[in-house]
C-alpha cells in the first residue's frame, strides 16, 4: 500500500468541496493517507476563518480517515528545506520527507513542483491529486 502525505492545501480544499479531486483521494481504499500535526492546525486554523461550519465538519470525519504522524518535526531537516522552499512551506516540506512517504500531494504547484523539491524528497514524488491518479492509476 501506498502512503500519501497530504499537504494542507489538499485537506483544506478537501473540506470544502465534497466533489473535487483533493477529495477524491478520500475515497481509496489501496492508499495509506498521512498527515503530521501541523497540517491539521492549519488546515483548522485556516477552516475556521475563511469556510462555513459545515466544512469544519467535513474536515473533521476527513481526518478520521487519516494516519497522524506522531513525529517531532526535525530541526535539520526543516533548515535543510528553507534553503530550496519559502520559509513557511519549510516544516511541511521536511514532515513529508520524515515520514518517509511514497509521495507528497500538494496544490501548491509554484512552491512544491520543482526540480529542487524533487531532489530533496528522493525517493517520495510531489504531485497534485490529479497527477497521482493519471500517472498511479488510482
Amino acid at each position: 500500500m501506498k502512503s500519501v502525505f497530504i499537504d494542507s492545501s489538499v485537506l483544506f480544499t478537501a473540506a470544502n468541496s465534497p466533489t473535487g479531486g483533493s477529495a477524491k483521494l478520500f475515497t481509496y481504499k489501496n492508499i495509506k493517507l498521512v498527515v503530521s500535526h501541523l497540517v491539521l492546525t492549519e488546515t483548522e486554523r485556516n477552516i475556521r476563518k475563511k469556510l462555513q461550519s459545515y466544512a469544519l465538519e467535513r474536515f473533521f470525519k476527513l481526518v478520521e480517515k487519516t494516519h497522524i504522524l506522531d513525529q517531532k518535526p526535525d530541526l535539520e531537516l526543516i533548515r535543510q528545506a528553507k534553503k530550496i522552499i519559502v520559509e513557511k512551506d519549510a516544516v511541511i516540506l521536511a514532515e513529508a520527507k520524515q515520514s518517509k512517504s511514497d509521495f507528497l500531494v500538494t496544490l501548491d504547484k509554484k512552491d512544491f513542483l520543482n526540480k529542487k523539491v524533487a531532489e530533496f524528497l528522493k525517493p517520495s514524488i510531489a504531485l497534485t491529486p490529479k497527477d497521482l491518479f493519471e500517472t498511479f492509476r488510482l
